[in-house]
């Protein structure tokens, strides 16, 4: 006799999807959050861990740490040992992945993992991809010019509203220099060619925002670097440059070397500012 039919379907258990803790890889990854913060991520398989542990054992070292290396590769082919300057994260427990604050926009990054021995010596088990960290508001580095001829900068600014519509670069620039030397005496610093668009989404609005205008003047055929970068003079030994100011404090260290490479002086003028 034929089993009787219920009519009721026959539902297949499915089975639960699950990612797996890992892929076999052997790689660190890093990606960019904003001007100030990059992610890591990684993998190390224990084969290849246990490998580095072995060539630090043969080399009669002994195994101290993992830690990430964070590099500053801004314009340098990175060949391992030439990165403008790096610190080290140390790494507790079964992390495998980090938030860095690398605490400079624009610049290029490069992220090893890798174990440190006692002695101090860096054992490498992996190497991140390169990322740049993009700029925070204004360029960090601008002179007074903006990168322009000066008559053709001037001209722009006074045909823009400047200090008066319809005057003569040589006038408007007279004039903006006044006011300048005006904000800076009084302990205002303001930048003249700042510019914010109105949120359209938004009827009530306020934008903040803060930059710092650093000038001096030495011998006109000095060599002059601001953070380690070499800076145009002007004709009388004058320069001036403009930063963008975010939250934090600054050092910013500003160096001179006569012509003849034999006197130096060197000047670091630190900011803070803190917004509430």
């Amino acid at each position: 006799m034929a089993p009787e039919k219920t009519g009721s379907l026959k539902i297949r258990q499915r089975k639960e999807f699950r990612f797996p803790p890992g892929y076999g890889d052997n790689r660190i990854v890093i990606l960019v959050r904003d001007p100030w913060w990059i992610f890591a991520y990684w993998e190390i398989r224990k084969d290849k861990e246990e490998d580095v542990t072995k060539k630090i054992e043969a080399s009669g070292e002994t195994a101290a740490k993992s830690v990430l290396r964070v590099y500053d590769v801004t314009g340098v082919n990175f060949n391992g040992s030439n990165a403008r300057s790096f610190f080290d994260i140390d790494l507790k427990g079964l992390a495998s992945n980090w938030y860095i604050n690398v605490g400079l926009p624009d610049k290029s990054w490069i992220v090893d993992i890798g174990i440190v021995s006692k002695k101090g010596n860096f054992y490498l088990l992996a190497r991140s991809n390169m990322v740049r960290t993009p700029r925070f508001g204004m360029s960090e580095e601008l002179d007074a010019q903006w990168m322009m001829p000066e008559e053709e900068y001037w001209k722009m600014f006074g045909l823009s509203g400047g200090f008066g519509v319809g005057k003569g670069s040589l006038e408007v620039r007279e004039m903006i220099k006044k006011r300048l030397e005006e904000q800076i005496t009084s302990g205002g610093i303001s930048s003249a060619a700042s510019f914010f668009r109105k949120p359209a989404e938004r009827s009530f609005w306020l934008v903040v925002n803060c930059e710092l205008i650093v000038y001096g003047a030495t011998e006109p055929d000095a060599k002059v670097t601001i953070e380690g970068k070499e800076i145009k003079l002007k004709p009388d030994g004058t320069f001036s440059i403009r930063f963008a100011l975010p939250d934090g404090k600054y050092p910013i260290p500003v160096e001179a070397i006569s012509n003849d490479g034999i006197d130096r002086r060197r000047i670091t003028p630190t900011v803070t500012r803190k917004t509430e």
